[in-house]
C-alpha cells in the first residue's frame, strides 16, 4: 500500500486549514482584548562588587552575575513588594489585598532580566497608568540598591545606568505576539485535523 501525499493532502485541504488558522487568531485577539492595557516603564541597572584579591576576571564576573540573578529573584518576594509599595508615590489600590492574588499581582506587573554574562539588569513595571509604572521602576531600582548590600555584603553596588523609559503606547497585553502565537497553534490545529482524518 503506497504511503499518501501529505502535501497534496494538505493542499487540497488549504480552506480548512486556514479557516483553523483564523479562528486561532481571532481567539488569541478577543483573548487580548479582554486583558487590561498597561504601559511599560524600564530601568537599567549595573551591578557590581569590588574584587577581592586573587580572583580573575572571569570568576569575577559569574559571581556578579550570579548576584544580578539573585537580586532579579528577590524582587518578587512580598517582602520586596511591601518595601517597594510602602511609599506615598505607589498607587497600593492597584494591588488586591487578597495575599495570593496581591502576589500574583506583582508577579504580572514587574519584570527582571538579567544579560547573560554580565551584571546589567533591567527592571521593567507594568501599570495602566504610565506615571506609576514609572514610579514602580524607580521604586524596584532604589529597594534593589537599598537591599543588594544586606543580602551580599557592602562590597556590591547598585547604580542606575538608564534612566526610566516609558512605552509611548501600551505594552501589555502584545496584540502582535498574541496574534502570531494564536495563528501558529490554529495551523498546527488544521494540519493535524487533516492528517487525522486521512488516518481514520
Amino acid at each position: 500500500m503506497s504511503k499518501p501525499n501529505y502535501f497534496r493532502l494538505i493542499v487540497r485541504a488549504w480552506r480548512q486549514v486556514t479557516l483553523a488558522t483564523l479562528m486561532g487568531l481571532v481567539l488569541a485577539l478577543a483573548f487580548s482584548l479582554i486583558q487590561p492595557l498597561r504601559y511599560s516603564s524600564s530601568v537599567k541597572l549595573l551591578i557590581t562588587q569590588t574584587n577581592p584579591a586573587g580572583v580573575d576576571p572571569y570568576t569575577a564576573i559569574k559571581s556578579t552575575e550570579r548576584i544580578a540573578q539573585n537580586l532579579s529573584e528577590i524582587v518578587y518576594t512580598s517582602g520586596f513588594f511591601s518595601a517597594v509599595v510602602d511609599d506615598a508615590s505607589v498607587d497600593k489600590n492597584y494591588f488586591p489585598t487578597d495575599e495570593i492574588k496581591k502576589r500574583k499581582a506583582w508577579q504580572d506587573a514587574i519584570a527582571s532580566t538579567v544579560s547573560p554574562g554580565t551584571g546589567v539588569m533591567t527592571i521593567t513595571a507594568y501599570h495602566p497608568d504610565r506615571n506609576q509604572a514609572t514610579t514602580l521602576a524607580v521604586r524596584v531600582a532604589k529597594e534593589l540598591a537599598v537591599q543588594a548590600p544586606n543580602y551580599f555584603g557592602f562590597s556590591v553596588r547598585v547604580q542606575v545606568i538608564d534612566a526610566p523609559l516609558p512605552s509611548r503606547f501600551f505594552a501589555k497585553p502584545n496584540f502582535v505576539t498574541n496574534g502570531v502565537a494564536g495563528a501558529a497553534v490554529g495551523l498546527l490545529l488544521g494540519l493535524a485535523w487533516v492528517l487525522w482524518r486521512v488516518k481514520e
